[in-house]
């Protein structure tokens, strides 16, 4: 369950804390996105008194890119149906989107991140023929304000 006070990583082996939807097994510290969108679904310890009026999405993320033909990716990100942002993504960052933590419920948040550039390695000359978009690192949702 998340909190205000945690956060998710990934584990090689080890089944994340979290519903993953449309992700590749998850590796060493990160797990890869399945294709050209996917969803996180998580549980929230909302507390009890008011704890502000904001509070932030943090994404600790990265994308598939290659040099030659593939500099970066557009990142759309939704939580619960509210489209929080995009970017496009060039190098691993800390994505942070503020919010209206009203739209927190206590049982299956759904975060979704869309990666509409998606891309074989196997497409850029590599083995690997997995669609590539998104790679995540980590998970945080704090209060702020």
């Amino acid at each position: 369950m998340l909190t205000f006070d945690n956060f998710i990583t990934f584990t090689k082996n080890e089944d994340p804390p979290v519903v993953l939807r449309n992700f590749w097994e998850t590796e060493d510290g990160f797990v890869w996105s399945r294709g050209k969108w996917n969803e996180t679904t998580f549980d929230f310890d909302l507390p009890r008194k008011p704890f502000g009026t904001m509070a932030e999405l943090i994404l600790d993320l990265d994308v598939y890119k290659n040099p030659d033909s593939l500099p970066g990716q557009n990142v759309l990100i939704y939580l619960n149906g509210l489209r929080l942002g995009s970017s496009f993504v060039i190098r691993r960052f800390n994505y942070i989107a503020p919010f209206d933590p009203a739209i927190l419920r206590g049982v299956e948040n759904v975060l979704v991140i869309d990666t509409p550039d998606a891309a074989s390695p196997k497409d850029h000359g590599m083995s690997d023929s997995r669609q590539l978009g998104v790679q995540l690192f980590s998970l945080q949702i704090r209060k702020i304000g």
